[in-house]
This record gives C-alpha cells, structure tokens and sequence, in this order.
C-alpha cells in the first residue's frame, strides 16, 4: 500500500500552520508596503506643491514690478509767487502750499485733462481786537494756456479771527485735455492778486 505525504495527519497539521503562517505575514506586509507607496505619493506631492510655489513667487514679483506703469503721471507745480496780499487794507495774507498735479485718463488710456489741487493757509494781518472777515475760494478763476478761464470743481471758506491764520485745503481744479494752467487768480474783498502756475 502507497502512503501519501497528505495521508500522514502530522504533515496535514504542519501544512495548515506554514498557511497560517503565511497568511498572518502576508496580510501585514502587504498593509505595510500599501502605507509606505501612498506616503511617498503624498511626500511627492508635497515637493511638487512647493516647487510650484517658488516657481510661482517670482512671477508675483514681476506682476508687482509692471504695476508702476499703470500710476497716473504726476506734474510738480509752481506758483510764483506761491503768497500774496488781499484785502483793501492787505489784510489778508495768502499763502499757497501742498500743490499737486495729475494727468487724468479713461480706462481705455485716453486723456481726459489734469486734475490741480492745492491747499492755502490764509492769515488775518489785523490787530487783536480788529475785524476777522470771511474767505473763499469760489471766485477764484484759473486762467489757461488757451486763455479761458474755468472755476474750482471743488473748494472751501473760513472765517479768519484778527491775528490767527486758518487752512483752507482741498482747492481743486479740473483742466480739460490739451491744455495747462498759466495763472491762478485769487479775489478778495474786491481786490485781485494773480500769480503764475508752471507743471514740469
């Protein structure tokens, strides 16, 4: 009679415990190398988040650099004189200050004129005691290189006490395109001072 390995009961049993075995040392190598393959994707993916991000970094940069040519061009204005006297005793001191100039344009890039602004520090010359008087600004009349003359598109008043000097500011002018400011004429209590404005 022939007697087969797999007839014996013992080898049956050694059988069943090298599967057992196996199967117990298959399952975590398996999860094991499982982890480790998608932990490399992800350190992977971290490297490529960061290398597009400093590939990134510089164009940011160069968006900041080309942002300067799309500011307005800025003038610097000069008033001269940039004070003067008012008043049919000069009792009013005037002095222009904080003058600034920008070209105006559409989002399509058309020119639309310049916008003058400036601010004035107005002095009452009258003794204590004396007479304070009101100022404005809303008859003065900028003159232009054409020779018209326009009014403020904005301005301001103050009453000025004897021996006190206010700030009027935020004296605005809006020059139409193809043209540039030549004289600013101011007016007070009936009396007229003129002086030059040049933008370089």
């Amino acid at each position: 009679m022939n007697i087969y390995e797999g007839d014996l009961p013992g080898f049956n049993i050694c059988q069943n415990f090298k599967l057992m075995y196996m199967k117990k040392l298959f399952i975590p190598v398996v999860a094991i190398a499982t982890f480790s393959f998608m932990y490399s994707c992800k350190g992977k993916n971290k490297d490529a988040s960061s290398d597009a991000g400093t590939t990134q970094e510089p164009a940011k940069k160069d968006e900041t650099k080309a942002a300067p040519t799309n500011e307005p061009k800025t003038y610097t204005v000069t008033f001269s004189p940039d004070t003067v006297l008012l008043g049919k005793n000069k009792e009013a001191f005037i002095k222009i200050k904080n003058a600034k100039a920008i070209a105006l344009q559409n989002p399509d890039g058309k020119d639309e004129g310049i916008e003058l602004t400036f601010d004035l520090d107005v002095t009452n010359k009258n003794k204590v005691g004396g007479h304070n008087f009101f100022f404005s600004t809303s008859n003065f009349r900028l003159t232009l290189d054409n020779n018209q003359n326009i009014t403020e598109a904005d301005g301001n008043s103050s009453g000025v006490d004897a021996e006190s000097t206010k700030e009027i500011a935020g004296i605005k002018y809006k020059i139409p395109a193809g043209a540039k400011p030549k004289t600013l004429n101011l007016f007070h209590d009936e009396t007229r001072a003129s002086v030059g404005v040049e933008l370089k």
